[in-house]
């Protein structure tokens, strides 16, 4: 389709994100006494996915950090949508927030026809994790390679069923239509509630293959149970160096990843968003979690929340394009 997708400049998540302004509305929360009490991480999916794992393991070291327990919440369901709501009607004091995959919330403003942008009802923070997206097949198959899968879908009459992490317009999906509508093979986009519940069902071969995110599928890569036949990057993935990428696999113009981030309810005090940021940062850049986070082929990102709503107002239209231009509509 020549539509290049970047690991810096396309992800592929925020119901109408807004404005650049943070904590505007006077507020009685004060920021010197943050945090007050246990911290929430409210994840729009199921546990084991990318959204749940970038969570917990940077969680932990926020709560070493702070001093305070951070919870990981699970509330899957409706692409993200549960959480996200969840999050924006919460007290916007620094105790809840939202780990979300980015594209889930370009969906929710997309199906609003709002514009894409930062600040309402939910402030970016910080990039948690960026990711590979993973295409996995059951080993039962006998596919080695994507080429393997192609082939199979192309000499049955029946769809090539494919299992994705939500039934949004996620960047999974965006990856299978861009290669199977390429190679003219008929496929059936099969969405779970999160990438956990996804994998179950591919190590069951319930469902043949999968494009799925690094964190869920990596550790059965690894031992043999699923076989893992490439990744969305152009290249090579550093933390997956076995895996072929995109253009050794035939498909040059395809080069995509997926990042997850923290976001907080509109109206929490400047100050309370500047210091999670900070200590997120902080929390990324530990050897402790580099290591945890790559075991699942996760690369840890950072930075304040002025750069992370400059970069999902940007990165927000680049999706917004690819979808209108492979036609997708919501689930």
């Amino acid at each position: 389709m020549g539509t290049v997708m970047k690991r810096r400049c396309f992800t592929a998540g925020l119901a109408a994100v807004a404005g650049t302004t943070f904590g505007t509305a006077p507020s009685i929360v004060r920021a010197d006494k943050w945090p007050d009490g246990p911290i929430k991480f409210i994840v729009g999916y199921a546990p084991s996915g990318t959204s749940d794992v970038s969570a917990r393991v940077v969680g932990e070291a926020v709560s070493e950090k702070l001093g305070v327990q951070v919870l990981v919440e699970n509330r899957p369901g409706a692409q993200g949508r549960i959480a996200a709501d969840l999050v924006a009607r919460s007290k916007p004091d620094g105790q809840t927030f939202l780990v979300s995959s980015v594209e889930s919330l370009y969906q929710q403003a997309y199906e609003a026809k709002q514009p894409i942008k930062a600040g309402q009802p939910l402030v970016p923070i910080s990039i948690l994790t960026i990711q590979s997206l993973v295409v996995a097949a059951h080993p039962g198959r006998g596919w080695k390679t994507l080429a393997d899968a192609v082939a199979s879908a192309k000499a049955t009459k029946q769809d090539l069923a494919y299992a994705t992490p939500s039934a949004g317009i996620g960047s999974n999906a965006v990856a299978a239509e861009l290669i199977f509508r390429k190679a003219g093979a008929k496929v059936m986009n099969v969405p779970y509630k999160g990438g956990g519940q996804a994998v179950q069902d591919l190590l069951a071969g319930i469902v043949p293959l999968g494009v799925l995110g690094s964190a869920p599928v990596v550790p059965y890569g690894k031992t043999g149970k699923l076989t893992l036949l490439a990744v969305t990057s152009k290249e090579r993935d550093p933390l997956l160096p076995g895996v072929p990428g995109m253009a050794e696999s035939g498909y040059p113009d395809i080069d995509l990843a997926q990042w997850f981030g923290v976001f907080a309810p509109a109206g929490t005090p400047k100050e309370i968003v500047d210091r999670m940021g900070a200590v997120l940062t902080e929390a990324l850049a530990n050897p402790k979690v580099v290591e945890t986070l790559a075991k699942a082929a996760l690369s840890p990102v950072g930075g304040t929340p002025e750069a992370t709503a400059r970069r999902f107002e940007a990165e927000g239209e680049t999706w917004l394009n690819a979808v209108r231009t492979l036609g997708l509509k919501p689930a």
